[in-house]
């Protein structure tokens, strides 16, 4: 029989993702150059730091404030582009380099932020039209072709234009009269500008089907943190700049015959009501699968933050174990609105300790699921060790409670949780 802490090893699983925007004041930079030096305009070197790093956002009708796919769109934000990148609030991307290397990471060279400062510096110049190179397309169609199954709520959900952000789960029937193996996984928002980021769970006992309507005469039930139900397990998800989830040959994801599929979609309201039904994509194996692609979960749940505390600690640990070999092939840390830091390393049999991921600057709005470059082995024996900071001070802008109360792991806004998945294969 298996223990808890090895079934923790077993769990279904792929990805979620975190990014976004932030706003901009409007100056208009006049065109004049105001320093020497090789010429920088954006028609030549500053739209393709944009195409690389920022359009994916920045375009009509997707979640940033503003786009930046052309010289009069991005001209009067020059002087909050250069703030933003220089402070590397822009563009969002939480890990600090040196712990742990990722794919796509969304972090501009020094060289790239230089050239940025030096072009507005020199009044923004807009450049030989001939300089610059084929806009990209950000076509509205699957990318990964025609998908075997499209799941999506029955009806549009109506977003108001203002008030706090939404967090929304639907309880999609998969339709399945056999057990399956998937081997992709595309999300479509209805209404980009609107829709932050949307996790996908699976629920193989069908439970979210009773929780299908909040009685508000609107698609799906309010959730938060999760998606309400137990015996659940995190499917995979998008988050504005995610690519497809196409999983490596021969890996799949199982998903069995009668279950359903819970989608949670944080909506963040920009203005205008909105309406949105967002569409997922899944697509089946076509060959035979080798390995079941699994999900780690190294969780404290019994922690409790005191009342004012300005910097608490929480730690948490598992082991993999005996006889089990993986690869770690992403990563997501989790924490709600006290967090501040969070950070996990991996301590091999021989003391050896490799750095998983760290973030030093905590932000619930902004989290992600992050792949490594190359798989990390994580060997028979091997001790995965996380350590959160939490700020349960009055001084937290961020946090939920006036006064500070003592705060538990829990599902609510006002609880906390401190939790890092693994996404694996195994060996």
């Amino acid at each position: 029989m298996m223990g808890d802490k090895a079934r923790i090893w077993l769990l279904a699983a792929v990805v979620l993702a975190l990014s976004s925007t932030a706003g901009a004041q409007a100056l208009r930079i006049p065109s004049r150059s105001r320093s020497a030096g090789p010429v920088v305009t954006f028609n030549n070197q500053i739209v393709r730091i944009f195409q690389k790093n920022c359009q994916v956002c920045h375009h009509p009708g997707d979640i940033a404030p503003f786009s930046l796919m052309s010289y009069s769109e991005a001209l009067p934000y020059a002087r909050s582009i250069k703030q933003q990148t220089l402070s590397h609030q822009m563009p969002p991307w939480k890990p600090v380099a040196g712990y742990g290397e990722f794919q796509h990471e969304r972090r501009l060279s020094q060289n790239d932020i230089n050239l940025i400062t030096h072009w507005v510096d020199a009044g923004a110049p807009e450049g030989d039209p001939s300089d610059l190179p084929p806009p990209l397309q950000f076509p509205d169609q699957w990318s990964l072709g025609a998908p075997d199954v499209i799941l999506e709520a029955p009806s549009d959900f109506t977003v108001p234009g203002d008030g706090n952000d939404i967090y929304r789960c639907f309880s999609l029937p998969l339709g399945l009269l056999q057990n399956r193996y998937i081997t992709g996984i595309e999300v479509r928002p209805g209404s980009r500008s609107v829709v932050h980021h949307v996790v996908l769970y699976s629920d193989p006992l069908a439970q979210s089907g009773r929780l299908a309507s909040s009685g508000d005469g609107q698609p799906g039930y309010t959730c938060f943190g999760g998606p309400g139900i137990r015996n659940t397990d995190l499917m995979g998800g998008w988050a504005p700049g995610n690519q497809p989830q196409t999983f490596p040959e021969g890996v799949g994801l199982p998903v069995t015959a009668g279950s359903r599929v819970v989608l949670q979609i944080h909506y963040h309201p920009e203005g205008t009501s909105q309406t949105d039904r967002t569409r997922v994509g899944l697509f089946f194996a076509r060959g035979a699968i080798q390995k079941d692609l699994l999900l780690a979960a190294v969780i404290n749940d019994s922690f409790v933050i005191p009342a004012g505390a300005p910097r608490h600690v929480v730690t948490a640990s598992e082991v993999v174990p005996r006889g089990a070999n993986f690869r770690a092939i992403a990563i997501l840390p989790h924490m709600h609105l006290l967090g501040r830091e969070i950070g996990m390393e991996a301590v091999y049999p021989d003391g050896t300790r490799r750095p998983m991921i760290y973030i030093d600057d905590w932000d619930f709005h902004w989290q992600g699921t992050y792949y490594y470059k190359d798989p990390v082995p994580l060997p028979s024996g091997t001790r995965l060790e996380v350590r959160a900071v939490y700020d349960n001070s009055a001084e937290n802008p961020g946090n939920p409670n006036s006064p500070p109360r003592d705060v538990r792991f829990g599902e609510q806004t006002t609880d906390e949780m401190c939790v890092v998945l693994l996404m694996l294969i195994p060996e």
